[in-house]
């Protein structure tokens, strides 16, 4: 279901690099053929599971609703979007059936999130209870058994049999672990992405027609971008870091995840960007950098932690949000989204501030002029959008991550 996500967001995405160089569109164009096909993925996966959906536990079933919901709203959102077209043609990119399909996207994510976090949790703490009631050798030792073979004999055998119990289980748990946390990098990613999705929808000026202007007014659509994305990134990361700070990967590869989305379906795809791709990629060097440094940071304190190996939460308590570390990186997160944001913020700042038409071959160009002149307010507003949702990602009862 997640993969049918990534490929349905895959679609729209692209689809919004058409409406910007105003390629002939309908229906049945590549984007929307890449949109419903990741729905109908979504949709065959869980109508194959649709009894077990229904039957599970009660936290389950109640996530599975959601899902059901989101459904619902990506079925409606695709006769919907025909009527559309065939009524007002090439549409913009704030319309009713997108944004019921945007919805849909979200409900779907969500859902599957909630039950992704509980598989994780649920498989730590099993694990951490396999190895609390592991046999010891001083156990082995007074078994009669092996008294007569002599202490070196006794220390062999020990030592055999924990290797093959703790490995076959061991094995078994790192299986499960490994696979819940894929599935939970691909959730975290295509989630980050719907979101920003919602954003722009709300800040881009690509909804007026002939027919229609849905286009938000300029100085709005400036404070949903300019606050909206630093307060996103910030809030998203820290996060993902306080939920899960033993995963020492996840940030970055949920980082990566949105910049290789983001290069492929809104630069390399449009003729005039695409020479710019290697640039773009060059975002990968802070999240490089950041997983170095969190290593770092995560091994040096837990080293220094006198609980830290007792229990899974006080890892978690250890790296909370609560940390006032985290505000540093959350600025630093906030202030990454101009680059990262790179081409589709052009357009709102272009409106906002110059109020002409841009023409794809200037989109660099007037990249670089935005920011070279307006760098004080970019960077200001960035600062102040990561500390809200530095704020913002801190626990209010209880520990971030002691619940999933």
């Amino acid at each position: 279901m997640i993969i049918g996500l990534v490929l349905s967001f895959s679609g729209g995405s692209w689809d919004i690099t058409f409406h910007i160089l105003s390629q002939p569109e309908s229906f049945f164009s590549y984007p929307h053929s890449l949109v419903y096909s990741g729905i109908l993925l979504v949709i065959s996966i869980f109508v194959v599971n649709f009894r077990k959906n229904f039957s599970e536990e009660k936290t389950i079933k109640k996530n599975n609703l959601i899902i059901f919901a989101g459904i619902i709203l990506i079925l409606t959102a695709g006769p919907f979007d025909f009527s559309w077209h065939l009524k007002f043609g090439l549409d913009g990119l704030l319309s009713p059936p997108h944004l019921t399909l945007l919805t849909g996207w979200l409900l779907i994510a969500i859902g599957n999130l909630r039950i992704t976090s509980m598989r994780v949790n649920q498989t730590k703490i099993k694990d951490n209870e396999r190895r609390s009631h592991q046999p010891d050798s001083y156990n082995l030792y007074h078994d009669r058994t092996f008294v007569a073979k002599g202490r070196t004999a006794i220390n062999q055998e020990s030592n055999k049999i924990q290797n093959e119990s703790q490995g076959t289980s061991k094995l078994e748990s790192l299986g499960r672990i490994s696979f819940y946390q894929i599935q939970l990098f691909l959730n975290l990613s295509i989630l980050l992405m719907i979101i920003s999705g919602f954003l722009y929808f709300f800040s881009l000026p690509f909804s007026e027609t002939l027919s229609y202007n849905f286009n938000p007014p300029p100085f709005l659509a400036l404070l949903v971008y300019g606050l909206g994305f630093p307060i996103l990134f910030s809030g998203y990361f820290l996060r993902i870091l306080s939920k899960y700070p033993e995963i020492k990967t996840m940030v970055p590869l949920v980082g990566t995840f949105y910049i290789i989305m983001t290069s492929v379906t809104q630069i390399s795809s449009n003729s005039y960007l695409s020479g710019y791709t290697g640039y773009y990629l060059l975002n990968l060097i802070p999240f490089l950098l950041f997983y170095a440094v969190y290593r770092y940071y995560y091994h040096s304190n837990l080293a220094n932690s006198e609980k830290s190996h007792n229990s899974l939460y006080n890892k978690k308590d250890l790296f909370s949000a609560r940390n006032s570390k985290y505000a540093l990186w959350g600025i630093i997160f906030a202030l990454l989204s101009y680059s990262l944001c790179f081409p589709l913020n052009t357009y709102i700042y272009n409106e906002e501030i110059y109020g002409y038409l841009i023409y794809q071959n200037l989109v660099v160009e007037v990249y670089q002029m935005v920011f070279s002149e307006n760098f004080v307010i970019i960077l200001a507003m960035s600062a102040i959008g990561g500390y809200i949702g530095y704020l913002l990602s801190q626990p209010r009862s209880i520990p971030l991550g002691s619940k999933i």
